[in-house]
């Protein structure tokens, strides 16, 4: 039947009054609709993803029906949480689904439910007429589960099964996976956990969100390695060649006396020539891939492509980490330059420790201004280190000391309480005394710990620490937390003794000075015996120290690192990490506090120092 033009042009009219308008892809959608909030932004207001160019097509992989996962490898201030929330409006608005956002802990799944999401709604129109306010009774609206129309967001914890199953989700939203542990409870990979949910739905959508942690350990890294490998790449000012940033390409001029970083540029691998980075910046970028991958796009950024952070600051942040050791080095690498870090497993050289003992002309060497010490308690003894913190973590080992007795009698605590009321002197007769203990009660004495401790805690900082190991690489901070959950209710500081290991290892590995003659940071100080004082470190307190190295481990697939006993007697590196607990409960400014003693020839008591209101102690802050 033959249709006349005025009834055709009717059809096609109602046809573009009844049609959807052409979907958006995850970037317009954003330069149209997303709102930064200013809780959550330096630059609230409208999304411009014109400021980050490298996010564009990041985003609009999510957009590509032929597209299922997405793995984004990348550093500090690029904007990866911005990407996961942009994901979320998105979905939210033009193409509802239900969604999963999962982070390494529920404490952060809720954080990021209080701190990003839930502004981003308030601020934005289009998400916040879909889902429900906050604040309302809806049963469909909790802190971690949020609906709207066509769809739900749930926010989860790695390290809770309950929370990664019972629903199916189409698009998975994975954030710092590098941080998740190697199995949700008993369950397995929480990364595998989550991505079967998606089973059912053919468009579903992965998405792989982390800065990297250890080579070969790296959750990251190895999903980046089976991806398309892109990296963004940008034009040289001089010949047009394309490239990535590349800190072998990155060359500075530092100024030592004022400690900042006067230039920088960055040298073109083609054609050597030098140039800011605002000539740089100013070129056209674009992803370049180095592999071919069915259905996965990775990505790989780091600091130098960020508006947010200038190549001078994270030269200058170089600088202090270079200094600061293999900790903060590390720390630097990983968030920095969004590249892995090559963990050093072999075992620390006791001889070489040994023979770098040198000469104290006092019981306190010039630089020291603090005293802490640490107690370990063993089924005949108590084994004691008195230790000396200065300027950038400097440390001085002041005495090793082992009092035997037997631990039920009382005799032996009074001789520990005594040993440490005692005080050491420096060069110039001034008297320090301990400011802070850390003692052992993960032995057979730890209600005697409990009971000896409680009375001291108040007067003079001494508190009973339970070390804690996961075993399987999950990380935990040195200072974990407090607890008071005993007959006693004394204070027990939790440690993360790992973590621990890992900054007294580094710190023994850092030299007195760097390649140019740069003193380093949180150097480690032996002393000497001499003919009238020993002071305890000889051999076996060598031995002792470098009892422990960092070895593989590989459990459900994921290579993990963990420390291993070598040696029989590991007491002086215990000690040393109860030290270092210590040093950080009291978290006094080093760099600038005066030496917390008494003036010589003074009558010192030694409740003084740390029992003074607040205004008349000098350096210390914290407990």
């Amino acid at each position: 039947m033959a249709i006349d033009k005025k009834t055709f042009a009717l059809f096609r009219n109602i046809a573009k009054i009844v049609a959807p308008p052409p979907k958006l892809t995850v970037s317009e959608w954003a330069d149209t609709y997303r709102k930064l909030s200013s809780e959550a932004s330096a630059e609230p207001g409208q999304w411009r993803t014109d400021r980050s160019p490298y996010m564009r097509e990041i985003m609009n992989a999510l957009s590509d029906e032929h597209i299922e996962r997405i793995v984004v490898m990348s550093s500090a201030q690029v904007g990866k949480t911005e990407l996961l929330l942009n994901a979320i409006g998105y979905y939210v608005h033009q193409d509802p689904a239900p969604i999963m956002l999962v982070q390494p802990t529920l404490e952060m799944a809720t954080a990021f439910s209080k701190d990003r999401l839930a502004p981003m709604t308030r601020d934005t129109p289009e998400i916040a007429k879909k889902m429900s306010d906050a604040k309302s009774r809806n049963s469909g609206n909790t802190m971690l589960h949020k609906t709207f129309a066509g769809g739900h967001i749930t926010m989860a914890g790695a390290n809770s099964p309950s929370s990664l199953a019972s629903r199916p989700i189409r698009i998975v939203l994975a954030d710092e996976v590098d941080r998740y542990p190697p199995s949700a409870g008993t369950e397995g990979d929480p990364v595998t956990l989550v991505t079967k949910r998606t089973t059912t739905f053919h468009n579903r959508k992965i998405v792989l969100v982390s800065t990297p942690t250890i080579k070969d350990a790296s959750r990251i890294e190895s999903s980046y390695n089976e991806s398309t490998k892109e990296q963004w790449c940008v034009a040289c000012p001089s010949c047009g060649h394309y490239q990535p940033y590349k800190w072998a390409q990155i060359k500075f001029e530092y100024d030592r006396v004022a400690k900042r970083c006067t230039e920088v540029y960055m040298a073109c691998i083609e054609c050597g020539a030098a140039h800011y980075e605002r000539e740089w910046k100013a070129n056209e970028g674009k992803w370049i891939a180095q592999a071919t991958a069915n259905k996965v796009r990775g990505f790989h950024l780091n600091e130098f492509a960020s508006p947010w952070k200038s190549w001078n600051a994270i030269v200058e942040d170089f600088r202090e980490a270079n200094i600061n050791g293999a900790e903060a080095l590390k720390a630097w690498v990983n968030t920095s330059l969004g590249e892995t870090w090559e963990e050093k497993g072999e075992q620390l050289d006791e001889d070489a420790l040994y023979n770098r003992r040198e000469l104290y002309h006092a019981d306190v060497p010039d630089g020291v201004k603090i005293l802490t010490a640490a107690v370990d308690t063993q089924d005949n003894r108590f084994e004691v280190e008195v230790q000396g913190w200065g300027a950038g973590y400097e440390n001085w080992r002041i005495e090793y000391h082992v009092i035997y007795g037997d631990l039920k009698q009382p005799q032996v605590w009074n001789e520990l309480d005594e040993y440490l009321k005692r005080t050491w002197t420096d060069i110039e007769g001034n008297q320090f005394n301990i400011q802070c203990t850390c003692i052992d009660s993960g032995g057979h004495f730890t209600n005697e710990v409990y009971r000896w401790a409680k009375p001291r805690t108040a007067t003079r900082r001494i508190f009973p620490i339970k070390g804690e190991s996961t075993g399987d690489g999950t990380y935990k901070p040195l200072i974990i937390g407090k607890s008071v959950n005993n007959r006693y209710k004394a204070t027990v500081i939790r440690l993360g003794v790992d973590e621990g290991k890992a900054k007294v290892v580094s710190a023994l590995r850092t030299p007195m000075v760097d390649e140019t003659g740069e003193k380093m940071q949180g150097y480690v100080h032996f002393p000497l015996t001499t003919q009238d004082r020993n002071r305890g470190y000889e051999r076996d307190y060598f031995d002792g120290l470098t009892a422990e190295t960092l070895q593989q481990r590989m459990r459900l697939g994921k290579l993990y690192y963990v420390w291993v006993k070598t040696k029989p007697r590991n007491e002086p590196l215990d000690l040393a990490v109860y030290n270092r607990a210590a040093i950080e409960l009291l978290s006094p400014d080093l760099d600038n506090m005066q030496p917390f003693c008494m003036p010589a020839n003074k009558d010192i008591r030694v409740t003084t120092a740390v029992t003074a209101p607040r205004r008349q102690r000098r350096g210390s802050r914290g407990l």
